[in-house]
């Protein structure tokens, strides 16, 4: 029973506390689906974000979409999944990590277009990502990976 106590607790300090969810801005009315995307960042941000997050977030949309045993589609110029971010709070880990996750809390809001070939915006979604603390704090990157990982899902559920 110590032992696992002892897990569980292990467990808790070593994952970051991260939720997330999904806003649908703008639904999908079209009977679009395609087996090819890319990936662009909208040259409008909305907030700023530092090139480095920016880097990751690029970089875990494509793992999301095109990577994996099973991708959700390959590389190509069917849809384009376009993003921005419309919030992003680094938040502080020092403060996450010193206060068990009660200050300095990290979010970001993640909008994606979805455009067919022809320009049309299909639908827009915002994914949210938060973390709350974790090991060291916990990074930010755990609430990206958070929206990254809703805006896949819907890409799945909706394009594919």
């Amino acid at each position: 029973m110590k032992n696992v106590i002892i897990s569980i607790a292990a467990a808790i300090v070593l994952s970051a506390c991260a939720n997330s969810a999904l806003t649908v801005e703008s639904a999908d009315r079209s009977n679009y689906r395609s087996s090819t995307a890319k990936v662009e960042r909208d040259r409008e941000m909305i907030v700023p974000v530092d090139a480095e997050n920016l880097a990751y977030t690029q970089e875990q949309l494509e793992e999301a979409l095109f990577s994996g045993d099973a991708p959700i589609f390959a590389r190509g110029d069917g849809l384009t999944v376009r993003y921005r971010y419309v919030g992003f709070n680094e938040g502080s880990r020092v403060g996450r990590y010193l206060t068990a996750g009660i200050t300095g809390g990290s979010k970001v809001v993640l909008e994606v277009d979805f455009v067919g070939p022809d320009g049309t915006v299909l639908s827009t979604v915002r994914g949210e990502g938060s973390v709350s603390g974790g090991l060291f704090g916990g990074s930010n990157k755990s609430g990206i990976d958070k929206a990254v990982d809703r805006v896949a899902e819907y890409a799945a559920m909706h394009y594919r």
